[in-house]
């Protein structure tokens, strides 16, 4: 009797291993198939009020009507972002845990932090929202009437000129239009952009580099914008010239994300994508302008391509640095 019961008992152990990977196939077809069907939580790298933080929010508060569940903003600004982007890069790739940062934001921890627990690899880069990059803008009654003055100066002068910089980040501005010019600055971490601008405006710093939503600002305070930091301009100033066009190939473009971790399957991340696409048609698109940033929706393989070529670039400087 009980030789009977042993094999019926391995019978139906060889039977459920049978089944068993049909049904978690079908545990994750329908998780596929139902998603959203909860809140999801979007994590961004910086505190609520800043622009990181409002990119996230432009684009998350009308995917809620959109896909109809909630998308809860999550901000931890630790570290610098560092914390927020190992807890993305740690999530489950189910499609319930998203975030908001850049290509410039991840580049600089992967590739010039030791110790840091995470690669480029190690994240779903599901689509772009806005394209921008830095300006370089004179302070407020400067004596240079054109950039090929300004670098004149600065190569005859070297560290004679201070530059103003808002964060850490725009270290890399600084050494990247150095090296297209062949001159040598002496650059200023301050606390934020809006600093930057009062010093300008006070004739404090010669010069300061700052994102492109300062455009309109500048320009209503008579500064001189000496040029942008693209590989083309920007549609919403096109009266701001490239550097690149001017003769000095100074580019280092920045685009918000929203990412999540590796591995999240590509349905889901087309339910996302078709989503923004709605929305970018209408209330995301007014959002972002509202920023002063404009809105640029970077998907599929033409987001893997920048990406590619981006993190690329980066790693060569901060290999170099």
């Amino acid at each position: 009797m009980s030789r009977k019961i042993f094999t019926l008992a391995v019978v139906m152990l060889m039977a459920f291993a049978v089944i068993a990977p049909v049904f978690a196939n079908g545990a994750e077809e329908k998780t596929v198939d139902t998603w959203p069907s909860k809140e999801v939580t979007c994590i961004v790298i910086a505190a609520a009020g800043g622009g990181t933080d409002a990119m996230a929010r432009a684009a998350t508060n009308p995917l809620e009507t959109i896909v109809g569940k909630p998308f809860v903003v999550v901000n931890n600004g630790s570290a610098g972002g560092l914390l927020a982007m190992e807890d993305i890069a740690d999530s489950d790739p189910d499609g319930y845990t998203i975030g908001v940062f850049s290509n410039t934001d991840v580049a600089s921890f992967a590739f010039g932090q030791e110790g840091c627990e995470f690669t480029v690899d190690d994240f779903t880069y599901i689509a772009g929202l806005n394209t921008t990059g830095d300006i370089i803008v004179l302070k407020k009654g400067s004596k240079y009437s054109s950039l090929d003055e300004f670098i004149a100066y600065a190569k005859a002068n070297p560290k004679a000129v201070t530059i103003g910089l808002p964060s850490p980040t725009q270290e890399m501005t600084l050494t990247l239009f150095e090296n297209a010019t062949g001159a040598e600055f002496t650059g200023v971490v301050y606390g934020g952009g809006n600093k930057v601008f009062a010093d300008l405006l006070g004739g404090h710093i010669e010069a300061g580099i700052l994102g492109a939503k300062f455009v309109k600002q500048a320009s209503e305070n008579n500064l001189s914008i000496l040029g942008l930091m693209l590989a083309d301009r920007l549609s919403s100033y096109p009266d701001v010239p490239t550097f690149r066009e001017q003769g000095y190939d100074a580019v280092n473009p920045a685009v918000r994300m929203i990412v999540g971790p590796k591995g999240i399957d590509q349905a889901i991340v087309d339910k996302l994508v078709d989503a923004l696409e709605e929305g970018f048609e209408g209330e995301i698109s007014e959002n972002i302008k509202a920023q002063g940033e404009i809105p640029q929706l970077l998907t599929g393989a033409e987001l893997d391509k920048f990406l590619k070529d981006d993190f690329a670039m980066r790693k060569d400087y901060y290999e170099g640095v």
